[in-house]
C-alpha cells in the first residue's frame, strides 16, 4: 500500500514549518513525523482513476493558442536497465537537451495544462530557473528519460493523464506524482535553486529533504515560504477552480481531476 509523503499544511499552520512536501526518489514518507505514518484513508481511486491512457485523453480547449507550438521531440534511445541516470543527474540535463528538436523562435517558453475543468498557461522562468526549467519541459516533451512503475528508465510524456493529488483553497493544487498519492517521483531528485517568494500564480518544484524530480504545484492563494524551487507563473481561474473541487481528508480531489495534456510552446 502506498503512504503519501507529509501532507500539505493549510496556510495557517505554516509558521516556521515547510508547506509542501513530496518524497525523494527513495520514495519513503513521513506524515506529522512519523516514517511511514498514515494520518486517515489515503484516496483509494483505482490506477485508472489516477491516470487516464493517451488514447482516452479528451484534451479540451487549448490555452497555447496562438504561439508557436512544439512540433515533437525526436526520439530518445536510453538503456531501460541503466544502472544511473542516463541524463547524467538533474545539473547535466541543460534546456538545449530538453528542447531538442524545438523550432528556433522568438516568444517566452510556455506551458499549457489542459485539465477537466480548463486550461491553465504558465510562464517558465528559464532566465532564474534553468534546471527546474529545463527538467519539466524534458518531462513534458519527452527528452528526458525516467524510471517507470517498473524501475525501467524510458521516455514519454510523462504528465499526461496524471492527477492533481492534493488541493487546498487559497494555497495550491499538486501534481506531478506518476503513482498518484503524493510519494512518487520520476527516479531522481533536483538540486537547489531559485528559492523566492511565492506569490498568487506562482509555479514551482514540491520537496521534502530533497526537490522533487517531478512533482509540482501552483499557488492559489497565499503561498509557502520561499523554499521551494520557483520556474514560472500561472494564471489562475482554473487553478483555483481546480483548488475548490469537493475534496478527502487528504486533500485529494473525491473526483480525478487530471492532467490530460502538458505541452510546451513558446508565446508571444
Amino acid at each position: 500500500m502506498h503512504h503519501r509523503a507529509a501532507s500539505l499544511l493549510a496556510p495557517a499552520a505554516l509558521v516556521g514549518l515547510a508547506g509542501l512536501f513530496a518524497c525523494s526518489s527513495a520514495k519513503t514518507s513521513a506524515v506529522d513525523g512519523t516514517d511511514g505514518g498514515d494520518p486517515g484513508p489515503p484516496n483509494e481511486a483505482g490506477v485508472a482513476d489516477r491516470y487516464v491512457p493517451p488514447a482516452e485523453i479528451d484534451a479540451g480547449p487549448d490555452p497555447l493558442v496562438g504561439c508557436t507550438k512544439d512540433p515533437g521531440a525526436p526520439a530518445v534511445t536510453v538503456d531501460p536497465n541503466s544502472a544511473t541516470d542516463p541524463a547524467g543527474g538533474a545539473a547535466a540535463f541543460t534546456l538545449a537537451k530538453a528542447l531538442d528538436g524545438f523550432p528556433a523562435s522568438g516568444g517566452k517558453l510556455t506551458a499549457g495544462i489542459r485539465t477537466e475543468n480548463g486550461g491553465i498557461k504558465c510562464a517558465l522562468d528559464d532566465a532564474a530557473a534553468p534546471l527546474s526549467v529545463a527538467n519539466f519541459i524534458g518531462l513534458a516533451r519527452g527528452t528526458r528519460p525516467f524510471k517507470d512503475d517498473k524501475g525501467k528508465w524510458k521516455t514519454g510524456h510523462f504528465y499526461d493523464g496524471l492527477i492533481w493529488h492534493r488541493v487546498i483553497p487559497g494555497f495550491v493544487i499538486q501534481g506531478g506524482d506518476p503513482d498518484g498519492l503524493g510519494s512518487g517521483g520520476p527516479g531522481y531528485d533536483l538540486v537547489k535553486e531559485n528559492q523566492i517568494a511565492e506569490p498568487l500564480g506562482t509555479l514551482a518544484m514540491a520537496a521534502s529533504a530533497q526537490v522533487s524530480g517531478s512533482q509540482f504545484y501552483v499557488v492559489v492563494g497565499t503561498g509557502p515560504k520561499a523554499e521551494y524551487n520557483v520556474f514560472g507563473t500561472c494564471d489562475t481561474d482554473t487553478a483555483i477552480a481546480i483548488a475548490n473541487v469537493p475534496r478527502d481528508r487528504d486533500d485529494a480531489p473525491t473526483t480525478p481531476v487530471h492532467m490530460l495534456k502538458v505541452e510546451i510552446a513558446r508565446c508571444p
